[in-house]
């Protein structure tokens, strides 16, 4: 999802438009997922070819006035299913949020085309719908699409805008008008169109589809009561719920499964319940949007509700998104929920919600740089931090800075929050989330690190005993990188402990402690206890006092392998600092077996970027740090594509490594400053941080302009007083 910068007080988009008609945001993986399908070897229904037809009719459209048009694969109710063997590249004829978009294999395709256009031959659109095509009287979809809130008003949406059988719709509208018992339940299908239309999720018609054996697709065979597999890509599974609560069936396969899987529940014409009745759409309370644990305004005590745990399920992430935050009645928890879901999706690694003087706003942290996406009045804003608050679980204090957590369960992924709340101006609060992914797949190292820089660390870490030290400022990727070598590292024979304040990856294999000092679970108590765990391998998280660096420098002499971060700029100022902290100088140089030092710089999309022949600044740039300046360097795209943020898609660590070979040995002995270290680096030819990100720009991986932010604040600047 492309979720650049937004427009102030503005409905997040749901996916990027990508062509069609009437600058409609079309099908995308993000809005309306696309799934892959196999047909299995029956004939098209004749019912879906009159559905088809009609929505032609309806729509005034000739799909084969195109090469290659949509073909109909199945449909629920009213809403087809439309599938393409080139589906994020041929823009489908309907809107996006109107039709189920799924992909074909280039037979199937062909194969249902040429069935579609014998059967049109035949009798032709006029023949086959004839007077029982409703068109309705504002003809087409309106331009901009507000979702219906509840299936009372989804009905309602269907009756008005989508094509339907001859007399159903009389029939339709008496049933939503008695609310309740046998003649207010929907007919087949359209139970599984209400469900799409309020975005709890994708829908499938399982007639003619073949579908894939499980344990094929590498889940277990016997899958969970109530679920049937559809469709399976790499490590992501569409499963259709034929009976039972599906969310609740998705949640125990992805339980199965463990770590690493992405499950969809896929909405189906089959009833849930293997009768003739559905769900009633008239009277009663609709379903709550955030999975029964959260109401729209929290209470503190009330039943479904747990401070400190956000639950957005697979359904309801489509439907915050198009929760607008302009309505009059708007919600404060839920324009707070529909930010959190945002920031989670687009892996944002902070949300702030902070008091202006005179308004508020929300913005958040993306690949290092700031966002501000939405903008409100200050009295709506502290009721947006006073909703947050309640639902991450911290007090109502005002006056005192705070600070707590929560676990998010957003979409079958698990991502914890820090939580820290700070006073403004007497009476008004900043609220700051930051999001720390805690389960799913860790990048490998080679992701993370150039190959050189990769494969020193992985041989340090592959010594029997030793210290690594990680370092670099807040949020420059520290944790990844020794999750990373951690994961590599992870085997039965190996005992891996570690402390940590909190846990940011839950790693199978991993023993890891956290920081508690609520229950009296101190720094200082979880030291003592690591030490008697028999550890192989330890993380002792930072290194924030002489008694923690004494005490991993102890555990890596008695034969552990040790890592550790620590807040400094660089590899040679961080022995200086150790020093300077009173660590004895001859044990440190015993213990230590790498410093590695690094900054995140944002990667260039590649899709996108444009390439630049180098200029004479920036060959003087390359010359003066003893660097071969490229030709030519590539520059990031100003208007960017959708699958990136202008120009930029993910970041890369610039990396400078300093292993402990005699030499430095020697050095850390006489208590050398950083200076003499810098030098020594400079002579064996090592890259310091800045060099190693001109690196990164002179292959393509960067740009100079996110290069230059880790240059010497005076390096290129004019310092002296003009003459």
């Amino acid at each position: 999802m492309n979720m650049g910068s937004r427009e102030r007080v503005q409905a997040l988009p749901a996916c990027p438009p990508q062509g069609g008609q009437g600058g409609e945001a079309q099908a995308g993986p993000d809005c309306c997922p696309v799934y892959p399908v196999q047909l299995a070897e029956r004939p098209m229904t004749a019912e879906l070819l009159v559905l088809y037809l009609r929505w032609m009719a309806r729509e005034g459209w000739d799909p084969f006035a195109d090469g290659e048009p949509w073909v109909p694969v199945g449909a629920c109710g009213p809403v087809l299913v439309l599938g393409h063997f080139r589906p994020m590249e041929v823009a489908p004829p309907l809107p996006a949020w109107c039709f189920q978009p799924v992909r074909l294999g280039v037979e199937d395709y062909q194969s249902r085309l040429e069935e579609t256009q014998a059967a049109c031959r035949e009798g032709g659109p006029e023949g086959r719908v004839g007077a029982g095509c409703r068109r309705s009287p504002g003809g087409r979809f309106p331009e901009r699409f507000i979702r219906p809130i509840g299936p009372r008003a989804a009905l309602q949406f269907l009756l008005e805008y989508f094509p339907h059988e001859p007399g159903e719709e009389g029939r339709l509208r008496e049933r939503l008008g008695n609310g309740a018992g046998e003649e207010g339940r929907l007919p087949e299908g359209y139970e599984a169109a209400v469900d799409f239309v309020l975005a709890r999720g994708p829908v499938a018609d399982l007639a003619g589809l073949v579908l894939p054996e499980p344990e094929k697709a590498g889940c277990p065979a016997a899958l969970p009561a109530g679920l049937s597999l559809v469709a399976a890509q790499g490590r992501s599974l569409w499963v259709a719920a034929t009976r039972g609560d599906p969310g609740q069936a998705g949640d125990r396969l992805l339980n199965e499964l463990g770590d690493g899987w992405r499950v969809r529940v896929l909405r189906t014409a089959v009833r849930a319940d293997g009768g003739a009745a559905g769900p009633a759409v008239g009277g009663g309370r609709s379903r709550i949007v955030i999975e029964n644990r959260i109401q729209a305004a929290p209470r503190r005590g009330a039943e479904g509700f747990t401070p400190g745990e956000i639950v957005i399920g697979e359904a309801q992430v489509a439907e915050l998104e198009a929760y607008d935050p302009r309505r009059p009645d708007r919600d404060p928890a839920k324009v707070f929920l529909r930010e959190l879901s945002a920031a989670v999706a687009c892996g944002a690694s902070d949300l702030h919600i902070e008091p202006g003087v005179e308004g508020a706003r929300i913005r958040a942290r993306v690949d290092g740089v700031m966002e501000e996406w939405l903008e409100m009045g200050a009295a709506f804003g502290q009721s947006v931090v006073g909703a947050a608050k309640e639902l991450t679980g911290l007090p109502s204090e005002r006056f005192l800075p705070q600070d707590g957590s929560c676990t998010i369960l957003h979409a079958g992924a698990v991502v914890g929050a820090r939580v820290s709340s700070y006073p403004i101006r007497k009476r008004g609060q900043k609220l700051v989330l930051r999001l720390l992914p805690r389960r799913g797949r860790v990048p490998a190292l080679g992701e993370l690190l150039p190959a050189w820089q990769a494969r020193l660390m992985m041989r340090a870490a592959s010594s029997p005993q030793g210290l690594i030290l990680v370092c670099g400022p807040t949020g420059s990727g520290k944790t990844t990188t020794l999750f990373s070598v951690l994961a590599a590292l992870n085997a039965p024979t190996r005992n891996i402990m570690t402390m940590e304040d909190p846990i940011e990856y839950e790693l199978e294999g991993l023993n890891q402690a956290e920081l508690d000092p609520h229950r009296g679970v101190s720094w200082d108590m979880l030291l003592k206890g690591f030490l008697r765990q028999d550890p192989d391998a330890g993380l002792i998280g930072e290194v924030r006092d002489r008694e923690t660096a004494e005490t991993a420098v102890r555990q890596a002499l008695t034969g552990h392998v040790v890592f550790a971060t620590l807040h400094t700029l660089s590899c040679a100022r961080t022995l200086e600092r150790l020093v300077d902290m009173g660590v004895n100088p001859d044990m440190l140089a015993s213990a230590l077996t790498l410093v590695e030092s690094q900054r995140l710089v944002r990667r260039l999309c590649p899709r996108c970027r444009v390439e630049r022949r180098a200029g004479q600044a920036e060959q003087e740039l390359f010359r003066r740090h003893s660097m071969r300046c490229p030709e030519t360097h590539w520059v990031p795209s100003p208007q960017g594509c959708p699958q990136c943020r202008r120009g930029y898609k993910g970041r890369v660590a610039a990396v400078e490594v300093l292993p402990v070979v005699d030499e430095v040995v020697r050095l850390v002995e006489q208590r050398a400053r950083s200076r003499a270290f810098e030098e020594w680096m400079a002579a064996e030819g090592l890259p310091n941080v800045f060099q190693a990100a001109l690196q990164l720009v002179a292959e393509g991986a960067s740009s100079l302009e996110e290069a230059l932010e880790w240059q010497s604040v005076w390096g290129d600047f004019d310092w002296r007083k003009p003459s």
